[in-house]
């Protein structure tokens, strides 16, 4: 059962990156040029309260990849731990996302924060290479 489900979330994620990456090539092909900022900042804010024991600092470089939700798209960030397994974050931002974060999609990036559990409460993103 474990294995079905594996295959079928590995299924359903190389059809999201083929897609992402198709409509990023449409919007290259189209004239639109990728997000040229580099690094975006973020409003840091702190917790109140005793600290997390899962909590501390994050700053790793991956893949941002927007999982659908009843929301919206959520993104996340795809790394490798030192142990070479893959990892996967959800990225919290404190106010929002910058503008334009959407067509980061598939590309190379890097995130510091700080860690909560399974997710990263981003103060700082950059946008490294294109996918």
């Amino acid at each position: 059962m474990g294995r079905i489900i594996l295959y079928v979330v590995t299924v359903a994620m190389i059809g999201y990156i083929l897609t992402a990456t198709v409509a990023y090539k449409k919007s290259a092909v189209s004239g639109v040029p990728p997000q040229s900022a580099a690094v975006v900042k973020v409003p840091d804010i702190s917790t109140s309260g005793a600290s997390n024991a899962n909590s501390g600092n994050f700053n790793e470089t991956g893949t941002l990849i927007f999982y659908p939700n009843n929301v919206g798209p959520v993104p996340y960030i795809f790394y490798q731990n030192p142990k070479g397994h893959t990892v996967a974050k959800a990225l919290v931002f404190s106010v929002s996302p910058p503008s334009g974060f959407s067509s980061w999609t598939g590309a190379r990036i890097s995130v510091m924060g700080r860690l909560e559990q399974e997710h990263v409460v981003v103060s700082r993103i950059s946008y490294i290479s294109p996918p």
